[in-house]
């Protein structure tokens, strides 16, 4: 079945990846949305980023980063955004598909979950709950 992406470029999206590859490839799959994309290497860079700018629509964080996960980075910001009074759902990207892990996502706070590789079909399903409105 044939994707038809949505124009987006009002939209902008924090992708968190400590791989540059994994980064390569989410933002070619986003693309042909015209979303602004920002790029942060760590779950402290995404930290710093935000203290700076908050206005982002979706934020796409790997979990398997080192010296903070993405659950981690994902608790000091729900923590932020309760003082802050903001809000950015929050999805995880992750290889970690075996089964429970969606759930364990889940209820740890993260809005949705996209496995990696990343299925542009599951991509496209997100970014028309979280940024067409």
């Amino acid at each position: 079945r044939a994707l038809k992406p949505f124009k987006a470029s009002d939209k902008r999206i924090l992708i968190v990846d400590d791989n540059k590859l994994n980064l390569k490839v989410a933002t070619k799959l986003l693309m042909p949305y015209e979303v602004e994309i920002i790029e942060a290497i760590s779950g402290k860079e995404c930290l710093e980023i935000l203290e700076k700018d908050k206005n982002f629509d979706l934020i796409l964080m790997d979990d398997m980063m080192p010296e903070m996960s993405g659950s981690e980075t994902l608790n000091i910001l729900k923590k932020i955004e309760r003082v802050d009074g903001f809000y950015i759902p929050t999805v995880v990207l992750t290889a970690n598909a075996t089964s429970g892990m969606k759930e364990k996502y889940l209820k740890a706070g993260f809005e949705d979950y996209l496995s990696k590789p990343i299925d542009r079909y599951e991509l496209d399903r997100i970014l028309k709950k979280y940024l067409k409105k």
